[in-house]
């Protein structure tokens, strides 16, 4: 297997972040905390360049642009708009957060919503994933990169409700995984998959869709019915961090001067059900040992 890139990162002092789905939650945070450092560059992004009013309008290390990351021709429309407004354009950074969870019983989602999850979350990442690597493999001095792909604990472990919203994100995963061993280490470009687990944003409101109600799958002792009441009631109590605190810890990761991870779970919610899902894998490989080698007969 080929292994990803295991050179130390050095976070350019003029470092240029590109940053989607910046009108709330992570992105917006990731977004002011970029613009609070002396000398970073940021491209912020939304489909509703209007959500982005919180940021500056007169500082030229500020460029807004509206993206629609399920429209190729939006995407680059927005990394031509960046590498004509900075002079030596170049992306240093991309943290790739648009997204949104589609949520219900999987009998109940129509075609639209099944495609629409997908769209947006999987093949929008790969959009702009591919348009910035692009970028950082073109530059002369292998200047290089970091492309944070966020995923989320629900691309390693799958609940009950959400069946979509898995699968985009387990989607994710397999392709950032994939892509980062395709490229070449003297290119110095580094994928993060980041896995966190709740997280106090307006997920939930603005974030979240939901499809229509199964009648079957509608009581309230369906796996599906009891795992929402267990979240609202978490939610209602304040679980979750900060999105500022994963702003934070990914800043770290882009700045540190060393490895860049290639998986980054956030919570210790969600590293103890990351571990649990594995540690099923392993004690599932063990029952089954019986009947895997069938290459021998």
């Amino acid at each position: 297997m080929n292994p990803v890139n295991t050179k130390p990162y050095q976070l350019p002092a003029d470092a240029t972040w590109f940053v989607t789905g910046c009108s709330s939650g992570i992105g917006r945070a990731i977004a002011e905390l970029v613009v609070s450092k002396p000398g970073q560059r940021l491209v912020a992004t939304a489909r509703n360049p209007s959500s982005l009013s919180y940021l500056a309008d007169d500082n030229d290390a500020i460029l807004k642009l509206a993206l629609d990351v399920t429209s190729r021709t939006s995407v680059e429309k927005a990394f031509k708009a960046a590498a004509d407004h900075f002079k030596e354009f170049h992306i240093d950074v991309l943290v790739n957060n648009a997204g949104y969870e589609l949520a219900g019983d999987t009998e109940a989602t129509t075609e639209d919503e099944m495609h629409d999850q997908l769209e947006t979350n999987f093949f929008g990442t790969v959009r702009v994933a591919t348009n910035a690597t692009r970028v950082m493999r073109q530059s002369k001095d292998h200047r290089g990169g970091v492309i944070f792909n966020i995923s989320s604990l629900a691309g390693v472990a799958a609940f009950p409700g959400q069946a979509f919203y898995h699968a985009s994100k387990f989607a994710v995963e397999g392709w950032s995984e994939s892509f980062a061993r395709e490229l070449h280490p003297d290119w110095n470009i580094n994928f993060c998959i980041v896995e966190p687990g709740g997280v106090k944003t307006e997920f939930e409101r603005g974030s979240k869709r939901y499809t229509g109600v199964h009648e079957d799958y509608d009581g309230a002792d369906m796996p599906g019915r009891q795992l929402a009441a267990w979240v609202k009631k978490g939610l209602a109590a304040g679980a979750g961090v900060p999105p500022s605190a994963v702003a934070e810890v990914l800043y770290l990761v882009a700045s540190r001067n060393d490895k860049v991870p290639l998986w980054l779970p956030l919570t210790s919610t969600a590293g103890q059900l990351i571990k649990m899902k594995l540690q099923a894998r392993l004690e599932n490989l063990e029952e089954v040992k019986e009947l895997t080698p069938i290459d021998k007969k």
